[in-house]
């Protein structure tokens, strides 16, 4: 059988039985994809064919041996289950088409400053850049000291020059997990990295092949609290979900109140 034979209107066969209950043709119209070979096809009617009269077996078979107590607690966990998927689409309805989404800045930094306490660091972070370049570069001189400067000039520069770079992390304003910056930076050894941070140093490491170049701005070290911006995202999403809660409260407040 292939995809064309199910589209016959005409022909609605039964093409397998299990007690009272028929498959049949139109059945099988949506199993098939598109655009499958003609032994492909048959292939995966068989086998749907194959687990269809399984599972109806089956199904039988545990009518029979299943008691009505059984049967009935299966029948009220779904029923149950049935009314939590209803009520949650509902709810996320009632979120979509009424809901206010936007959590201001304001919010988020008076949230912040009232809850200090539970915003400390559980890693390093720092911000910092670093650029990876072939040691035989022609322009490495002026590089390292625009890298050390960078100002607004030297980013201009830097954006002209990306070609010449093989890898970078040019902004600095940023904060990020230190841990994951100088995993960019495999030639490092740890009692580098702890030199470099601690010290905010300009610091150049080179091999026989490439030279880098990195600097360290600042850096907020574990178990202090956490700049606002490196977790100002988190915040948003803290936030927007306790304004969710307390909207699906009031609505469920006011379904008590109307009862």
């Amino acid at each position: 059988m292939t995809a064309c034979d199910f589209k016959d209107v005409e022909d609605d066969s039964v093409v397998a039985q299990v007690g009272d209950y028929e498959l049949r043709k139109s059945d099988l119209v949506n199993v098939l994809p598109t655009n499958i070979s003609q032994i492909d096809s048959s292939q995966l009617v068989e086998k749907y064919i194959s687990n269809w009269i399984i599972n109806k077996s089956l199904f039988d078979k545990a009518e029979i041996n299943l008691t009505k107590i059984e049967i009935n607690e299966i029948k009220n966990s779904t029923n149950k289950y049935y009314e939590e998927l209803i009520i949650d689409k509902y709810r996320s309805k009632l979120l979509t088409n009424n809901y206010d989404t936007i959590i201001d800045y304001d919010e988020i930094q008076n949230y912040y400053n009232n809850n200090l306490g539970n915003f400390l660091l559980s890693n390093d972070i720092v911000k910092a850049r670093y650029i990876k370049l072939n040691n035989k570069n022609y322009n490495i001189r002026e590089i390292k000291r625009r890298f050390r400067r960078f100002n607004s000039d030297d980013k201009i520069f830097f954006d002209s020059i990306s070609i010449q770079i093989s890898n970078y992390f040019l902004s600095d304003s940023i904060w990020i997990n230190s841990d994951l910056f100088f995993r960019k930076i495999p030639k490092l050894t740890q009692d580098e990295i702890k030199r470099i941070v601690k010290n905010n140093l300009y610091f150049v490491k080179e091999d026989s092949l490439d030279v880098y170049l990195i600097k360290v701005n600042d850096k907020k070290m574990v178990s202090e609290i956490s700049p606002l911006a490196y977790i100002q995202d988190r915040l948003s999403e803290i936030l927007l979900n306790k304004k969710k809660i307390k909207y699906l409260k009031k609505i469920e407040k006011e379904l008590l109140e109307n009862e």
